[in-house]
């Protein structure tokens, strides 16, 4: 798809404006749920994909995350993405911030039923349209399907695919649809880990990232809460450094293996 053929697009910067990112004017466009879900992503992963990776807010901000502190080297993100002006966005936010050789964009349906990424990554990230189909509104059907969805399932389902055995689901979704994660998560996933992702301190958590393993037993571990916002309503100190210094969000257990994977040869 040619630059011209494209929306109108906005140029936001991310990490301190260490990446671009191209948006539609109008639709759904990156948010800070997409920073959480990389700050999420544990060291060490070689083969990484993403589902439903819109422009690729999480996807960049992954690569760029792993570059800044050096550890980029044996990483390689797949970017899975339906629909064909999205993925031609999420492409030119590659290019133009020069990780072609760390990404590879997939122009696919991420709930399809014999993808050709099934059991292939150690670890697969998922930021879900996860708001109430029946009370979203949008006269913009682009963001509307990329905000509100009932069948979470379906999206944990299709992780499970994507990973081999022992592999690491990361998901982040709205706290009061946790029930629905955790029944999607039984019986593939253990060694879960949830972190309450909190506007301010005295409100209930709005977000949670769950993080499971495939095909492993384990007990649920509830770890320490993020507060996004301090008191007075500003970014709170570790906020700042997901957001502004490329920092990481802590979501394996402490004294806890994150967990080797073996991966099948990739030919």
């Amino acid at each position: 798809m040619m630059n011209d053929q494209l929306p109108p697009l906005t140029r936001d910067a991310f990490y301190g404006g260490r990446i671009t990112l191209d948006q539609p004017e109008e639709g759904f466009r990156g948010t800070s749920d997409a920073i959480l879900l990389a700050a999420a992503v544990p060291p060490g992963c070689q083969h990484i994909l993403e589902l439903g990776a819109g422009v690729g807010a999480a996807t960049l901000a992954l690569a760029a995350r792993r570059a800044v502190h050096g550890s980029d080297d044996d990483m390689h993100i797949t970017a899975v993405e339906r629909d064909p002006v999205i993925a031609a966005i999420l492409t030119l936010n590659v290019a133009n911030n020069q990780m072609d050789n760390r990404i590879t964009v997939c122009v696919d349906d991420a709930l399809t039923a014999r993808p050709p990424w099934a059991g292939c990554h150690d670890l697969v990230m998922i930021n879900p349209p996860y708001n109430d189909a029946a009370s979203t509104v949008s006269e913009n059907q682009q963001r509307l399907d990329a905000m509100a969805g009932d069948d979470l399932q379906t999206w944990i389902n299709a992780g499970y695919r994507g990973l081999a055995d022992k592999g690491r689901l990361v998901m982040i979704s709205r706290a009061d649809r946790l029930d629905e994660v955790m029944d999607g998560m039984h019986g593939k996933f253990g060694d879960l880990s949830l972190k309450a992702i909190h506007t301010r301190p005295d409100q209930p958590a709005k977000r949670v990232i769950i993080s499971g393993r495939k095909g492993v037993a384990g007990p649920v571990h509830l770890l320490p809460p993020l507060m996004m916002r301090d008191e007075s309503n500003k970014d709170s100190q570790a906020m700042r450094v997901i957001s502004h210094d490329a920092g990481r969000l802590e979501i394996i257990p402490p004294g806890r293996d994150i967990g080797r994977v073996r991966l099948p040869h990739r030919g």
